[in-house]
C-alpha cells in the first residue's frame, strides 16, 4: 500500500514572487491551478525581512502553521519566497573520521 504512505508525505508549497519597488518590497502569489498560493493575498513591506514576516503570517492564517521557510534573493530587485507545509525532511550527516594507523 504505497499510495497512502506516499500521499501523506506530499508537501504543499506556497510560492510568492517578491519585487523591490522604489521604496518598498511587494509579493504576489504564483498563479496557476497547481499553485496553493494562487488564492492567497500578496503583501507589502519596507524591507525584505519585513515582507518575509508578513508572508509567514499569510501562510499561517491559511494553514495554521508557517512551515519551513525559504526566501532566496535572485537579483537586487527580485526574490522567491517559499513556505513548505508537510512532506519529509531528509538530512545527511558528515562522514566519520579515518582510522589511525
Amino acid at each position: 500500500r504505497i499510495g497512502p504512505t506516499l500521499s501523506a508525505a506530499m508537501a504543499e508549497c506556497f510560492h510568492f514572487v517578491c519585487t523591490r519597488g522604489a521604496s518598498s518590497w511587494s509579493a504576489e502569489p504564483m498563479k496557476g491551478d497547481d499553485q496553493p498560493a494562487a488564492g492567497l493575498e500578496g503583501a507589502e513591506a519596507e524591507t525584505l525581512d519585513a515582507l518575509v514576516a508578513a508572508l509567514k503570517a499569510v501562510v499561517k492564517a491559511k494553514k495554521g502553521e508557517e512551515g519551513r521557510i525559504s526566501c532566496n534573493q535572485i537579483t537586487p530587485k527580485k526574490a522567491l519566497f517559499t513556505a513548505t507545509i508537510g512532506g519529509i525532511v531528509v538530512a545527511g550527516g558528515g562522514g566519520g573520521g579515518g582510522g589511525g594507523g
